[in-house]
């Protein structure tokens, strides 16, 4: 018998706890319950970008008229539909809605300010460019106005972060690590 069949004969009278019918019937019901409270949880899943499975992530891409990334994963595609859903919520354009936007991608290591006439978004933790910067190039596209334009900010190692590592430890690495790569204690706030 079924976990939700048991459950519900446990709760019956203790006369009709052994009876087969009562059994048969509670357990047809048992596995109808289940199958609801499987639906029931992969439903409360889709509640969350950060837990959307596959199938939610598909249904928002749809709906939002995004084309997923190539390659992406499915962390990657729900930042993806998370920046492009609160993109999409608002009506009317602010710097907020950027930071918002880029902050789903970034988990809130992204800075935004409007300079100068241009929307700066610089991106205060990682160094190097971000691998996802096509898909947050093309989502603040659709959201800001066409006459304002926006420029990224990236960070990268300097010769002085080099100083605490010996020219061994160097060598083990390529150009592209030792400039934009995380290493260690260099990889902090600044």
């Amino acid at each position: 018998m079924n976990e939700a069949g048991e459950r519900m004969v446990q709760h019956n009278n203790k006369l009709y706890q052994k009876d087969d019918f009562v059994r048969a019937l509670y357990n047809a019901a048992g596995l109808t319950v289940e199958g609801v409270l499987e639906r029931l949880d992969e439903a409360e899943k889709q509640e969350f970008f950060d837990t959307m499975t596959e199938t939610g992530v598909q249904l928002i891409e749809g709906y939002l008229g995004i084309i997923p990334p190539k390659d992406a994963d499915i962390a990657e595609r729900r930042q993806n539909v998370q920046s492009n859903w609160l993109a999409a919520k608002g009506k009317k354009f602010t710097i907020e809605m950027i930071q918002d936007v880029a902050e789903a991608w970034d988990n809130g290591a992204v800075d935004v300010q409007f300079i100068g006439g241009k929307i700066i978004i610089s991106f205060t933790q990682i160094f190097g460019v971000p691998k996802y910067i096509e898909s947050i190039t093309a989502t603040i596209e659709k959201i800001k106005p066409a006459h304002i334009g926006f420029e990224f900010v990236y960070r990268t190692h300097s010769w002085r972060d080099l100083k605490a590592y010996t020219w061994e430890w160097a060598q083990a690495k390529t150009w592209a690590e030792i400039k934009e790569g995380n290493w260690g204690e260099v990889y902090r706030k600044l």
